[in-house]
């Protein structure tokens, strides 16, 4: 009888190690699965040769991805604190071409009214310029790490995994453990 209590009492931390490795490769999969997506957009858009992306700087921070499509001005990059006004177009990540990265299906968010109606966002008509302060969590991680990245009148690409947005959270459209690519153009900067 001794012996088979001694397996009772090891059943539920036996049980408790077994969920633990299969959360731990669950994690590690979604992980590699983000990694992956982002590496080979990454790679596909520096090298792209359709001129679809004209890709003239890159810079990585913190796990956010920044590919500059227009540097704006240099001379006046956007710091943690400082105000910042931009237009934006945000995505679920789920496609490694450069021709396919934003479309009807995978834009969850802008404030460019043309591609609201577009995309048949309702209630994202008519919200004008973003007005906000970078690196100051006003956005979600990847996001506001992304802002600060970038210079006064830049044009850019940022993209970023899943634990810099919504995480294992679906929200909205989004899915849960989606990486994002948001296009940011900054429009002002005032220094703070």
């Amino acid at each position: 009888m001794k012996i088979h209590s001694v397996k009772i009492e090891r059943l539920p931390a036996f049980i408790f190690a077994v969920l633990m490795f299969v959360a731990c490769s669950n994690d590690e999969t979604v992980l590699n699965t983000e990694d992956r997506l982002i590496s080979t957009f990454y790679n596909n858009a520096i090298s792209d040769t359709t001129g679809q992306l004209n890709v003239v700087d890159s810079a990585m921070t913190d796990g956010v991805v920044k590919l500059s499509l227009y540097a704006g001005n240099a001379g006046n990059k956007i710091e943690q604190g400082d105000s910042v006004q931009f237009y934006y177009i945000g995505a679920v990540l789920n496609s490694t071409g450069v021709n396919n990265y934003f479309n009807t299906s995978n834009i969850f968010t802008t404030n460019i009214d043309s591609v609201a109606l577009k995309c048949g966002l309702a209630g994202m008509t008519g919200k004008g310029i973003e007005k906000g302060v970078a690196g100051r969590n006003h956005y979600i991680k990847g996001l506001d790490i992304g802002l600060t990245m970038m210079n006064e009148h830049e044009n850019a690409l940022i993209f970023f995994p899943s634990r810099l947005a919504y995480g294992d959270n679906a929200t909205g459209t989004v899915p849960a453990n989606s990486p994002l690519i948001f296009q940011i153009i900054i429009a002002g900067i005032k220094k703070n």
